[in-house]
């Protein structure tokens, strides 16, 4: 591993020196690069920094989950908000903190791009390593993890593509280099992320994952929780088809019938199950499981996410605090039932959901995709109201079903805030739906609070306007 991160760790530098370029990204030793893919070895290893990386705090191991956008989604009480995140919480693109903020963002995506591509670059150089199966593999999950992190960057730095479909919006990396890349539409750029996800999901048809039932391997007296981990810590071909699904409903009009049909097939698959309450919350506090594993798809692994969540979310004394539910937020959302099965993610007025001490369940880790949501995507895409209904009664309310005449759109918005609490997605919500006014707090929301903005020297040598 120490030759990988020697490699990773060069892209990373010259991505933060590059000054006169779009992303001037070289490998400075092409001789260790070489050695790392003269074997398959090397290339798990290079996809593992990939994994590595995308779980570091600085992406989805906090900003990217409940660290930034957990707070742009204003969830939290706003006049108890950290100083330092108040940057976060006002939506403050012109402070210099929220810059540096954003261009370290921006660099850590497309320095991870840059290492996908070269993995890509490299299976075909080197194709012979690789037995046929494994090579399958390693560009499956390269090419669905390139498309998950130029979704990503669509969803901060573009407007929604149901807004102008035709605005030119961002670069879409399709090789490792240093050339100045082509600048695509938003119709464009969407296009190119679905094109990655089906070719994708024909390389990982024959993914390991396609003859297991991941949770299954953690619910029994002898379970092997880490190996049932270990098939949904990695861009596995149900989450290329879970993101899929994602991707087309953010699309809208007539894809919502593909995120339709490609949710439902995630979810008849079998292979990931809603939580189990007797198994996973009415047990002994060292045992409970509150991040709902065995609903995971694709999740992001981290000894360091307790350590964390901590700093953002435990119960801590000084004068800078620490971020608190907003006022009226659980009341209202969970109208009073005191039955939610995800109360358990909170503590009064703070969120336990990776704090607390269950170590006894599964790897310390960070949801990406989970199969409620594949529930909300069909209840969204479809208007049937009985895939919500599946979702409530799982998270306790199988005696209190939805009152004749419940507006759906509205109820899939409270599920949407009930289910992704620190885990980023909220905000992408509200952005999806254009809402103007955030419920709850009432804050209003614009295309300037919804876009994040590209830093100035990728617009002054991207030859692109930001729109």
């Amino acid at each position: 591993m120490k030759m990988k991160n020697s490699i990773w760790n060069l892209v990373w530098v010259c991505l933060l020196c590059s000054c006169n370029s779009w992303l001037d990204i070289k490998l400075i030793n092409q001789s260790e690069e070489s050695e790392l893919f003269s074997t398959e070895r090397g290339f798990s290893e290079a996809l593992a920094g990939v994994y590595y990386d995308m779980s570091a705090a600085g992406l989805y191991g906090q900003t990217l989950s409940f660290g930034m956008l957990d707070v742009m989604s204003r969830t939290y009480d706003y006049s108890r908000v950290p100083n330092a995140m108040k940057i976060f919480r006002d939506y403050d693109y012109e402070d210099k903190d929220m810059e540096a903020y954003i261009y370290s963002i921006w660099y850590a995506l497309y320095a991870n791009i840059a290492a996908i591509n070269n993995i890509l670059e490299w299976s075909d150089k080197n194709a012979s390593v690789l037995s046929d199966a494994r090579r399958n593999q390693v560009r499956g999950e390269a090419l669905a993890l390139r498309a998950m992190h130029h979704f990503d960057i669509y969803r901060l730095f573009a407007p929604d593509v149901k807004l102008d479909k035709d605005a030119r919006i961002l670069p879409y990396q399709l090789k490792f280099g240093v050339e100045t890349p082509a600048v695509y539409t938003t119709q464009e750029y969407l296009n190119l992320v679905v094109g990655d996800l089906e070719n994708a999901l024909e390389c990982l048809k024959d993914d390991p994952i396609c003859s297991v039932v991941p949770y299954e391997l953690g619910n029994g007296v002898d379970e092997n929780k880490d190996q049932a981990d270990q098939y949904v810590a990695r861009m596995n071909y149900y989450a290329a088809k879970a993101l899929l699904a994602r991707v087309y409903l953010d699309m809208g009009g007539e894809y919502k019938k593909e995120a339709r049909r490609l949710a439902e097939e995630v979810i008849e698959s079998k292979k990931f199950a809603l939580l189990d309450y007797e198994k996973s919350l009415n047990v002994d506090m060292a045992d409970k499981d509150l991040l709902f594993s065995s609903e995971h798809i694709f999740s992001l692994r981290n000894q360091a996410i307790k350590t964390g969540a901590e700093a953002i979310h435990k119960r801590v004394t000084g004068s800078d605090g620490n971020l608190q539910m907003a006022v009226g937020f659980q009341s209202s959302i969970y109208e009073g039932d005191l039955d939610d099965y995800r109360l358990n993610w909170y503590s009064e007025i703070y969120i336990v959901k990776y704090t607390s001490d269950n170590s006894k369940r599964f790897f310390p880790k960070v949801p990406i995709i989970r199969l409620s949501e594949m529930y909300l995507i069909a209840a969204e895409a479809s208007g049937d109201i009985r895939y919500l209904e599946t979702l409530r009664a799982n998270r306790g309310y199988a005696t209190d079903p939805l009152p004749a005449g419940a507006n759906l759109q509205d109820e899939i918005t409270k599920e949407y805030q009930k289910e992704f609490i620190a885990e980023g997605q909220l905000f992408y919500y509200y952005k999806r739906r254009n809402m103007a006014i955030l419920p709850i707090t009432s804050t209003s929301m614009n295309r300037a609070t919804y876009v994040l903005p590209v830093p100035d020297n990728e617009l002054e040598f991207g030859n692109f306007k930001q729109n």
